[in-house]
């Protein structure tokens, strides 16, 4: 099945313009009001957390300046009936002061999650590829077989100014090769065209494959021509928590960045599930794939990232004691400038009883090398402030310098 990009990329290239609209809603259903917040971004970043759970949500504007975080609507008249309702199971946690609305103070929709347009993934598998065509532009994204039990991707397509080829996996060591078994599953092998420099009209070409296994593990690969380049090339990014990245115009150039999380944080204070790390933004530049994190172009998913952070807070307060999500709020308040207080709260809150973390032997030994009984694990507050300074976010509130002092 070809996807014809002249009308995809149109789409992404659109800036949507969002107008004034009647949300008003008739006496038997209204609006599930969950936030409200005088910053558009903080609105923003709370329905980007509500969508992930819920599904949809919008941000809308009141007639007294405020944006409000809202969903549904739906068929309810008043909160109780809704928490009784079986949209309400949708919700994990709903917080204490929501409620419904008509919408009639609401004046216009500023952001909503129908907007943020996917990039059209297609899968593809040693039995199906994945075709893109438009005008000139042709590629074809397939699995091959390589001997009996090995496999590899391959890339063929054309443009105005010449044809391109490559082959991902089939050079490599035997034992890094994917098995044929594996590329048979369409569901870990995909690629999209997405357009990611701003001064290149053509496209360029995104292939993921999934590694399998528990948290892991996404690698990326991006190929396109530069401007005024005389061939394709192609970029081999480090491997990705979970599905790897999103795609999202995050500076309103007309391209796309990815988006991501910092997996340095994952299972580093504690397990898993109960770790929470700052976004990351990276932009194609030069040949190179650049973290644009800290630029200003950046800033508002910075604070839209917080926001959700925030939310979840609110709706479960225990969070403030955990060690995981403690680490990652920090390092995202230090990149908005509000290290110093995100630290004496980090200070009040972190559960001292919590060993799970960076450790030193008392041997002066290696930790993979250190014998039964002599690891120790370094204290929290030193431990997240070397590992703050290690990770590039800096600078470190005047406290924590303290602690590696």
């Amino acid at each position: 099945m070809k996807l014809f990009l002249g009308i995809a990329l149109l789409s992404t290239l659109i800036t949507t313009t969002l107008v004034a609209e009647d949300l008003r809603q008739p006496r038997w259903r209204n609006w599930l009001a969950l936030a409200s917040s005088n910053d558009k971004n903080v609105a923003i970043g709370i329905a980007r957390h509500v969508s992930w759970e819920e599904g949809s949500a919008r941000v809308v504007q009141a007639g007294n300046g405020y944006y409000a975080v809202v969903t549904g609507p739906y068929a309810a008249t008043d909160i109780a009936q809704f928490k009784r309702s079986a949209e309400a199971k949708k919700f994990s946690v709903l917080p204490n002061d929501a409620l419904l609305s008509d919408g009639t103070r609401y004046v216009e929709t500023v952001w909503r999650e129908a907007d943020v347009h996917s990039v059209g993934f297609q899968n593809y598998s040693i039995s199906k590829s994945a075709e893109f065509s438009s005008g000139e532009f042709q590629v074809k994204i397939s699995g091959e077989k390589l001997a009996a039990e090995n496999a590899y991707t391959k890339i063929e397509g054309h443009d105005a100014q010449g044809s391109f080829h490559f082959d991902i996996g089939k050079d490599v060591p035997l034992a890094e090769q994917d098995s044929a078994e594996a590329m048979s599953n369409e569901d870990y092998y995909r690629a999209a065209v997405v357009r990611l420099i701003p001064v290149v009209k053509a496209p360029q070409l995104i292939v993921t494959q999934f590694t399998g296994g528990a948290h892991c593990c996404t690698v990326t690969y991006v190929i396109g021509r530069e401007q005024n380049a005389e061939a394709w090339s192609m970029i081999k990014l480090n491997p990705r928590d979970g599905e790897g990245f999103s795609y999202d115009d995050v500076d309103g150039d007309g391209a796309k960045e990815f988006v991501g999380v910092d997996n340095a944080f994952l299972y580093t204070f504690d397990c898993y599930a109960c770790s929470y790390a700052p976004v990351q933004i990276y932009k194609w530049r030069d040949g190179k794939i650049a973290d644009v994190s800290l630029e200003l172009g950046s800033r508002a998913r910075l604070v839209q990232d917080l926001a959700g952070m925030e939310w979840d807070a609110k709706l479960q307060p225990d969070l403030l004691k955990s060690n995981g999500y403690l680490a990652g709020w920090v390092a995202s308040k230090i990149r908005l400038g509000q290290g110093d207080e995100a630290w004496r709260v980090f200070m009040q809150n972190y559960d001292k009883e919590n060993t799970f973390g960076p450790q030193i032997c008392m041997t002066g030994q290696k930790v993979d090398d250190c014998p039964d009984g002599k690891l120790q694990p370094v204290p929290l507050p030193k431990a997240l402030a070397q590992f703050l300074r290690d990770n590039g976010y800096t600078p470190l509130p005047k406290e924590a310098e303290k602690e590696l002092n």
